[in-house]
């Protein structure tokens, strides 16, 4: 599957190994970002001047959106908006991703570093804690929320936590400033 660009090569089919590859894919973003210096970490070095501070600010607000998005399906609710900020249907999935990102950009782009790391923390152990309270089929039947409209709840995790970790920490590593 693909997710945000990502392709693994197998992907999980039971929850247990969801959350393995949840907790493995946190585990290299946490020895990555050990391994940055201060300066590393809040340098405008990625894509579009961003920080390695500004994609763990990026990936935390992806995460917890989605958290809010499972929570919303298990009360039997139809999501009317990503976020406060965005209604569902004004543009495209990719223009409104464009703008959520350039949002959680400007909130965030002043923010602490050490605030910023609580919240990439916080959001992974809400996105597990998330997942355990899930059955097996909840996380994997297209048909367990009518709201998904036949689609499983695993594409959502996988490519907010996961996926998501995979994708910037190959950008990160691809940047020559990043190399040890």
């Amino acid at each position: 599957m693909d997710y945000g660009g990502v392709k693994s090569m197998s992907e999980p089919t039971t929850k247990k190994e969801l959350l393995k590859r949840i907790r493995d894919r946190h585990a290299d973003m946490e020895e990555l970002l050990a391994s940055l210096s201060l300066a590393q970490l809040t340098a405008p070095e990625l894509d579009e001047g961003w920080s390695v501070k500004d994609t763990l600010a990026h990936i935390a607000a992806w995460a917890n959106m989605a958290i809010d998005l499972i929570d919303q399906y298990r009360r039997g609710e139809t999501p009317k908006a990503w976020t406060e900020q965005y209604s569902l249907g004004e543009g495209t999935e990719e223009e409104q991703m464009h703008r959520l990102n350039a949002l959680w950009f400007e909130q965030n782009r002043e923010r602490e570093l050490t605030l910023v790391l609580d919240d990439f923390r916080n959001s992974f152990m809400r996105m597990v804690e998330t997942v355990e309270s899930l059955s097996e089929t909840e996380i994997f039947d297209p048909n367990a929320f009518p709201a998904r409209k036949g689609r499983a709840l695993f594409p959502l995790i996988a490519g907010d936590s996961y996926a998501h970790y995979e994708e910037h920490l190959g950008w990160i590593r691809a940047n020559k400033k990043f190399s040890p």
